[in-house]
């Protein structure tokens, strides 16, 4: 059983991942892949932190790359080799980090949690007693780098519904009762998971389909570069 969550700030999507982690008896893994490609790299996992689901401009990936002596590139490399490795383990829950849009087999569940902009301005004014304004600022910035990352590194909307078999609007819902449901889905769909050389080969022509080189290079050409070396041959 492989899921997939992408969650807004503030949506509750991170205590949903903990309950149906619960549920499910699946290993809910956030930091593990930072620590995946931290121990990989030999470099602390705090200086990941400047990498993770964010896509820096120009002067901040050279910065970071000095820094970490690692590119932007090569952690978009490591995170999708990741993601791909947890696939095979099964018996996972991954928190964003673009996994709907790297994981491609039929039986794994994608969710995306969301909720209306106030919303979750009041939850974080309740929670950490700013001023709204703040909480506005600091909301909008969360999702205008989020929506970067994914757009650039995948060639994707993060907020476009296909890319999801389940969306689930927190504003009425609890977190048990959305985790209940997010459960369910995953049970019903998880169970036609597949495994076959077929579903490896709808990768690799998906992959196929892109030819653009942004200045970034997409992780999708990075998907289909790894996987046509990884699967190649008989």
């Amino acid at each position: 059983m492989v899921i997939t969550l992408s969650r807004q700030a503030e949506s509750g999507g991170d205590e949903i991942a903990r309950l149906v982690a619960e549920r499910l008896g699946v290993r809910l893994t956030d930091r593990v892949i930072l620590e995946r490609i931290a121990q990989r790299e030999g470099i602390p996992i705090a200086q990941l932190a400047v990498f993770d689901e964010v896509m820096p401009g120009t002067l901040e990936a050279v910065i970071a790359e000095w820094r970490t002596s690692m590119s932007h590139d090569v952690y978009l490399r490591r995170l999708v080799h990741t993601l791909l490795m947890l696939e095979r383990e099964d018996g996972v829950l991954i928190m964003g980090r673009g996994a709907a849009f790297v994981l491609t087999d039929p039986g794994t569940l994608h969710i995306r949690v969301v909720a209306p902009l106030p919303c979750r301005i009041a939850r974080l004014v309740q929670r950490e007693g700013l001023p709204r304004s703040t909480a506005e600022r600091m909301l909008t910035r969360s999702d205008q780098i989020r929506v970067r990352f994914v757009a650039q590194a995948f060639d994707a909307d993060i907020d476009a519904p296909c890319h999801y078999d389940l969306t689930i609007n927190t504003a009425e819902l609890t977190s048990e009762d959305a985790a209940e449901i997010a459960a369910l889905a995953a049970q019903r769909k998880c169970g036609r998971r597949s495994a076959t050389r077929e579903a490896t080969e709808d990768l690799l022509s998906h992959m196929m389909r892109f030819r653009r080189r942004p200045r970034f290079p997409r992780v999708s050409e990075i998907i289909w570069r790894h996987c046509e070396r990884r699967y190649s041959g008989p």
